[in-house]
């Protein structure tokens, strides 16, 4: 039996059938995954170097260059771009649709393990990272307070980045601006010299001196600890009475031969919102993790935390991908519900019947419902291009409709009967 003769001799079944499509159509909807951009794997490399202090035309020599020459070798390669600025080179590799990342990224480090040995020893080990659209940030926030920079990104650090880290979905949550603490050690040269000392003995003496050390085990009756050495500094006055050395019976004390003192790292870069020096808070996602969702997750914990924060503290929301995400899905999903409404009343005015229009008006959201299922049982999400697409097939439905309508006309324009 054809489909058209089992629908006509069998509407109740067929009615049914219709109503478990709708049904299992809505669900999967309401179950759908919201994203900008599908989850498509660009076949793009980065391999990040830094190398602190050395300008940009030494990186490009010295690191960029030869970084260059090992992964052009690899195979798949189509294109290799790059730059240097001060302190870190950066050089993108493009690879042939297709190609098996996981092994080439192998291939990568295994060519630069072969030339570490040309490469300047003091600079940090080259790390490759491949290009994920997820990694785009989903959130910023700007915090900003009336106290010190160095205490508010204390503050964000130990309160905010916390708490958002244990969304459901957030992979990070960084910490951007402000200024970072740190414990300066300012050694007097002629003092040094003249002890007969070096910058790589205080070095490493600090080194020594804050550790905390393991100390095993001991069993006293069933009962048994674990014992530690506790030894990392905890003041300023700590290191400086730190013997660095000893010159006959004399102790030479770190402040003896230094400034300690307890600030900030050098600014570099600074933040600003709404006109006010701020810390920033960059939110990233897990791969594959649900941007809306895990945007309202983020949300619910920020109305959280301006409940206990210092009244002082005050959060603006810089950036948000899920507004964008809903403002592109609501604009593309107009556009498909305006462009079917202007195709049914236009099929209106030309076939001047009402149930040939009908039948394609009903056509048009049986198959878009349709369509949610495959997407969600396959792990799609509603994203710009999914949105597109079914933009592009409301068209091709009122196609397929006319030419079905056309062909049942003609059929009744040759004298065939009318099956009921």
């Amino acid at each position: 039996m054809k489909l058209p003769e089992f629908s006509v001799d069998r509407p109740v079944t067929v009615t049914m059938l219709i109503l478990i499509i709708v049904v299992v159509g809505v669900v999967s909807l309401s179950n759908l995954g919201l994203d900008l951009m599908p989850d498509i794997t660009y076949p793009v490399m980065s391999v990040v170097t830094s190398y602190e202090g050395v300008a940009s035309e030494e990186m490009e020599s010295v690191v960029t260059k030869p970084i260059e020459e090992v992964v052009a070798t690899v195979k798949n390669v189509k294109k290799v771009t790059s730059f240097s600025q001060e302190g870190l080179s950066a050089v993108m590799v493009e690879f042939e649709w297709g190609a098996n990342l996981d092994l080439l990224a192998q291939d990568i480090r295994d060519r630069l393990d072969m030339i570490s040995d040309f490469l300047p020893e003091d600079m940090d080990k080259p790390i490759v990272v491949k290009f994920d659209p997820s990694m785009m940030p989903i959130m910023m926030y700007g915090i900003v307070g009336d106290r010190d920079l160095r205490n508010l990104r204390q503050v964000v650090k130990d309160v905010f980045k916390e708490r958002l880290e244990q969304v459901d979905g957030v992979a990070s949550a960084m910490v951007w601006g402000g200024r970072e603490r740190e414990i300066r050690v300012e050694v007097d040269r002629k003092k040094l010299e003249s002890l007969g000392l070096s910058l790589q003995e205080v070095s490493q003496k600090l080194s020594l001196e804050n550790l905390n050390l393991p100390g095993g085990h001991l069993t006293s009756g069933y009962q048994e600890y674990l014992l530690r050495t506790v030894g990392e500094f905890e003041s300023v006055d700590e290191m400086e009475n730190i013997v660095i050395a000893l010159r006959g019976n004399v102790p030479i004390y770190l402040k003896d031969i230094a400034t300690v003192s307890d600030t900030h790292r050098e600014v570099r870069s600074y933040a600003r919102t709404n006109k006010q020096n701020s810390v920033l808070v960059i939110v990233n996602k897990e791969s594959g993790a649900n941007t809306v969702a895990v945007s309202n997750g983020v949300n619910r914990a920020v109305e959280e935390l301006k409940r206990i924060l210092p009244q002082d503290i005050k959060l603006y929301l810089v950036f948000n991908q899920s507004r964008i995400i809903k403002r592109i899905l609501k604009v593309t999903g107009s556009n498909a519900l305006v462009g079917g409404l202007l195709a049914i009343g236009i099929l209106f005015l030309f076939l001047r019947s009402l149930y040939p229009t009908v039948a394609i008006a009903l056509a048009i959201p049986l198959s878009l419902i349709a369509t949610f299922i495959p997407l969600y049982f396959l792990g799609y999400t509603l994203n710009f291009v999914t949105m597109i697409g079914i933009a592009l097939g409301v068209g091709m439905i009122v196609d397929n409709a006319i030419v079905v309508i056309e062909n049942t006309f003609r059929h009744l324009s040759l004298g065939d009967d009318i099956i009921i």
